[in-house]
């Protein structure tokens, strides 16, 4: 047995057979994330079923400066879940500590272990009548330890506030491996520093979250969509904010959607069509609880015959089947995008009042490099969150595209910065962005994040080469 082997050995000492492999078939698939951008090595895999188990493990690369990549569901986008290129360490995957523990349905809330699918909580949830705070297109996959690693945001941040918002507690295995574990299911708690927060969003640089307590909400009774159509950016702003000031609590999502977004997914989608009047943009916005008021759906009618702007096309949902029919417009653009050639893609936030004028110029620049461009731009508008994607299916412009690929998004991220926004809304920095972050954060920043690094991790075992 090499000398790497019998390091290994001793954290495999720990583990049943089944709970980890040195098996490069078993291991390689880890080691790739899902958009196959980002290849890494790992020396060995294991997938410990508790967390006692775990924080044996992680004693041991402590005492042995093994480094650690935390894996959950392998959903990022940014490289945070899979081994660097020439790394020799381990992966720890969580998807074996994966119960839900406990649930308080008078104190409104769930302690969940990080391997719990996201859909899984949902559908559990959903049964006891309550309503789990966060959704997203990969929810089938993705598991809740990596969404509060990277504090995931999702669909409904319009109504229900970000993952960081909605948990009480945390336990984590920390880079000793000691356990660090406040489960308390208490909505206020004002002693000091909260750790917890350090935690969420720290894409398992500074500890290994392996359980959250998070807040539940009482269960939508109604759900309609309105779907719309605007010839322009500005009517659809004045819509949304016509919709805000009418509806206020009842708005789940809003949710926009430009026409290149909306004709790629019908390209790539043979059940969907155009079924109202096309427009340059289109938004999709989800109310509830409208049990209690009598002829709802005339109320909502009613509602958007005041609104004093420019709209195109006006859909209502009604019922639960016409719901879910319009979603897959939205759902359906991150996996149309991949069977295109190239798709550069940002995650960004800008500010509401800035927005229009950002895509102006950032849409000006972009196509005196590259002509007939294609952009693809949807977001979360609730919370100013856009994925401002660059694509192109014709080969020549593909060249051309990837070609210039770092020059476009040094204006996309120059542009977010002359109007006050951020480069990384909810996807994190992962390995893609800590040039980015280097650039954008200040050298105060920089220093405090990296003394906060060195003191909660000081061998620099935790996934290396994130973030920093």
């Amino acid at each position: 047995m090499n000398k790497k082997n019998y390091h290994f050995s001793k954290i495999t000492r720990h583990l049943d057979d089944n709970e980890f492999s040195f098996k490069q078939e078993i291991i390689d698939p880890h080691c790739i994330d899902w958009r196959k951008k980002y290849k890494g090595h790992a020396g060995l895999i294991v997938f410990p079923k508790t967390v006692d188990k775990l924080s044996n493990i992680v004693k041991e690369c402590s005492k042995q400066n093994i480094s650690i990549t935390p894996q959950g569901g392998n959903t990022s986008l940014v490289g945070g879940s899979v081994p660097n290129k020439n790394e020799t360490g381990i992966i720890i995957n969580l998807k074996n500590i994966n119960k839900i523990r406990e649930i308080d349905e008078l104190g409104f809330s769930v302690i969940v272990e990080s391997g719990c699918i996201l859909e899984d909580i949902q559908n559990f949830i959903r049964k006891k009548n309550m309503i789990f705070p966060i959704s997203m297109g990969s929810r089938g996959s993705c598991q809740i330890g990596g969404n509060i690693a990277t504090n995931a945001g999702g669909l409904n941040v319009i109504k229900y506030g970000l993952l960081r918002h909605n948990i009480l507690g945390l336990e984590a295995v920390m880079s000793n491996g000691k356990i660090y574990s406040n489960l308390n299911n208490i909505k206020k708690n004002n002693t000091g520093y909260d750790l917890k927060q350090l935690l969420i969003g720290s894409e398992g640089t500074l500890g290994i979250i392996t359980a959250a307590n998070i807040k539940l909400f009482s269960e939508s009774k109604e759900e309609r969509v309105i779907f719309a159509s605007f010839d322009s950016f500005n009517d659809l702003l004045d819509f949304y904010r016509c919709i805000i000031n009418s509806f206020n609590d009842l708005i789940t999502s809003f949710e926009m959607i430009n026409n290149d977004s909306m004709e790629l997914v019908i390209k790539h989608n043979s059940s969907l069509n155009h079924f109202i009047e096309k427009g340059n943009y289109y938004c999709l916005v989800e109310l509830s609880n409208f049990i209690n008021i009598p002829d709802f759906y005339d109320l909502i009618i009613n509602n958007l015959s005041k609104i004093n702007v420019t709209v195109n096309s006006i859909l209502v949902s009604k019922s639960q089947e016409e719901n879910t029919k319009l979603w897959k417009y939205r759902e359906a653009i991150p996996p149309s995008e991949t069977k295109e050639k190239i798709c550069i893609q940002h995650d960004i936030s800008i500010p509401l009042e800035c927005m229009n004028v950002f895509l102006e110029k950032t849409k000006q620049k972009i196509t005196k490099l590259s002509n007939d461009t294609h952009f693809i731009t949807f977001g979360h508008l609730g919370d100013n969150n856009l994925h401002f994607n660059i694509l192109s299916s014709e080969f020549t412009n593909y060249k051309r595209l990837l070609k210039n690929k770092k020059k476009i998004t040094e204006i996309i991220y120059e542009n977010v910065s002359k109007f006050k926004g951020s480069f990384s809304a909810e996807h994190g920095i992962g390995q893609l962005k800590k040039s980015e972050l280097r650039k954008y954060k200040s050298k105060e920043e920089i220093k405090q994040m990296l003394s906060i690094k060195h003191n909660f991790d000081p061998k620099n075992i935790l996934n290396p080469g994130k973030i920093f």
